[in-house]
């Protein structure tokens, strides 16, 4: 891994976007103070975070574009940086840079609203959340390895591929879940029972500790991860061959 490479690809970068990111920024800023105008003084903060998703859904979109177009294709695989650096450099950009952006943009946002707020004599804002952080955090990460496996690997409208297919997915085994779980039940149903009189029975079922259902989600979490940004660098190798 050469530090170097992943400095001139990172320069290559901003300076094609670092005017789009200051927009998309400035516009994120722009909508946060509005809702938190608009909400009064006790703001949630659900909204600001929705909103922050959808950039950083659409951004893997934007990282890997030229990519997927001829002439700035070619530009951009012969960009003197190994596959590793390639995929490495977008993943910092992505989970670090960009996410930081966000966060200072909901930031500045919330500030302004506050200031405004605190001017007209409303008392400021007051930011409140029912969130868990944790689990936040591990969606937010798992979902942009997916869609930056989704921007590697659509060749066009990478961000709605992404969703369409994960969407089918998402029914597929959600239809295969429950399918597995009636047929299951079925076995539970007592004889000479009437199907009106059937009804689930886990009794046998060894739960989970709180703490042991912790460790196996983000366990899951982290193995996703690593999964889909495994399948980047797979994909990004086919590619250049």
């Amino acid at each position: 891994m050469n530090t170097k490479n992943l400095i001139n690809l990172w320069k290559a970068y901003f300076i094609e976007s670092w005017k789009t990111d200051l927009f998309q920024f400035g516009i994120l800023a722009a909508i946060v103070l509005f809702n938190s105008i608009t909400t009064g003084n006790g703001t949630s903060l659900s909204f600001a975070i929705g909103v922050s998703l959808i950039f950083l859904m659409i951004y893997p979109e934007r990282l890997f574009r030229n990519l997927h177009s001829n002439s700035p294709k070619i530009h951009y695989l012969s960009v003197p940086a190994s596959n590793n650096e390639k995929v490495l450099a977008n993943m910092l950009l992505a989970n670090i840079y960009y996410i930081a952006g966000l966060a200072a943009a909901c930031g500045l946002g919330f500030a302004l609203a506050h200031l405004y707020l605190t001017m007209r004599g409303y008392g400021g804002l007051h930011l409140y959340t029912n969130l868990d952080y944790a689990d936040l955090i591990g969606f937010v990460y798992v979902s942009l390895a997916v869609f930056f496996f989704g921007g590697v690997y659509f060749r066009r409208k990478t961000t709605l591929s992404t969703v369409g297919v994960g969407l089918l997915v998402g029914t597929v085994f959600a239809m295969l879940a429950s399918l597995t779980l009636w047929v299951n039940g079925l076995t539970l149903i007592p004889k000479g029972s009437t199907f009106n009189e059937f009804s689930w029975s886990f009794d046998s079922v060894e739960y989970l500790s709180e703490k042991g259902a912790d460790i196996l989600k983000y366990g899951m979490m982290s193995v996703m991860i690593v999964y889909f940004y495994a399948l980047s660098f797979l994909r990004m190798k086919e590619t250049e061959v």
